[in-house]
């Protein structure tokens, strides 16, 4: 099947079976909120090869299917090597009232994104890096973790940030899963959190650097829009810090479109949107009595066939419980690209 035909059969599945051949209801969904953001998270299509025409598609099947927002991730090698190739992507996405936000790609290493690349910036300034106890780096799949408590680190986010918002005309940004689930030992995190440092005061402390940075987005930017999303099984205490963050415009969870009670055998993660226990609905609760406004992202990649009558079960209540709703655009390592969008594309029919 040709990458972009997908909608056609889709569209033939919308009488009442799916395109799974599991028979439903071709009612609207079943959640409480219609989205008022419907994000597509277009990771690396800037990298090296692009093809105008394909972006220019992709860009009209998005509008086709009521996306208003697209998220990039923007890495660190990026401003050097791709001005041109965002450049079109922006444009492309503005023609037709589609936003644009950024991912701080892996900047250093502080936030997930993609791909999964070591930060230039923790290559070249290992004395700023996030210590354990033992006086260790913590490493994660894409290198080492700077900390937060170096001024370096924090100018370093300001300096890209302005560069980011000066070179392209971005509508906002994306805080992408800060890695502020164990505690610092760096030196002068020390210094900060005293010998008995406490998890809680670093959450605190992690979520006023997000802070500082959101205050100098509206201050030298405008009213940029400022997401926030998080790993859904992460602690009370830190929901509850990171619900403060200032300038907030979506506060959220990522994760899979599937309660844990169901997950197949072969998946081996642990983050979940709905179900019971840590699960990314605490966000929602939290955004809500907070008086925020919401947001889930769905972990589309890697789907895996087993996977699939799940989403077909459970997207219409992932995609109307926030009032935002992301989603991968053709993203890794899915079993059948095509089947996998083609779930998405029935869903969100329903509600646009």
């Amino acid at each position: 099947m040709k990458r972009r035909d997908f909608t056609k059969i889709t569209a033939l599945g919308a009488i009442g079976t799916s395109i799974l051949g599991i028979p439903y209801a071709c009612n609207v969904a079943k959640g409480d909120k219609k989205p008022s953001l419907i994000n597509n998270l277009y990771y690396r299509a800037n990298t090296f090869h692009y093809n105008p025409a394909h972006i220019a598609a992709d860009m009209q099947w998005m509008a086709d299917h009521g996306t208003n927002a697209l998220t990039m991730a923007i890495s660190e090698v990026d401003f050097n090597t791709a001005e041109q190739n965002i450049e079109t992507i922006i444009n492309e996405a503005h023609k037709r009232g589609i936003k644009v936000f950024f991912v701080t790609s892996r900047w250093a290493g502080v936030f997930a994104g993609a791909p999964k690349m070591p930060s230039i910036f923790a290559a070249k300034n290992p004395h700023t890096w996030s210590l354990n106890k033992k006086g260790k780096p913590y490493f994660h799949s894409s290198g080492p973790i700077c900390s937060i408590y170096y001024p370096e680190v924090f100018n370093f986010f300001i300096e890209h940030l302005d560069k980011a918002f000066m070179t392209w005309d971005l509508d906002g940004v994306v805080w992408d899963e800060p890695k502020a689930y164990q505690l610092d030992y760096a030196p002068n995190a020390r210094e900060t959190l005293g010998e008995r440092p406490s998890v809680e005061t670093h959450e605190a402390n992690y979520c006023e650097f997000i802070s500082k940075l959101n205050d100098h987005i509206r201050n030298k930017h405008g009213n940029k829009i400022i997401n926030f999303f998080a790993y859904p099984y992460l602690s009370n205490s830190f929901i509850e810090e990171a619900s403060k963050i200032r300038h907030l415009d979506y506060y959220g969870a990522d994760g899979r479109a599937y309660p844990k009670a169901e997950k197949p055998e072969s998946f081996r993660g642990k983050k979940y949107l709905i179900g019971e226990g840590k699960v990314g609905k605490r966000y929602i609760e939290k955004a809500t009595e907070k008086k925020l406004k919401s947001m889930v992202l769905i972990e589309n990649f890697n789907t895996q066939i087993q996977e699939y009558p799940l989403l077909e079960k459970h997207l219409d209540t992932i995609i109307t419980m926030a009032d935002q709703f992301a989603y991968y655009y053709y993203p890794r390592s899915c079993a059948e690209p095509d089947k996998a969008m083609q779930l998405i594309t029935k869903h969100l029919k329903k509600i646009v």
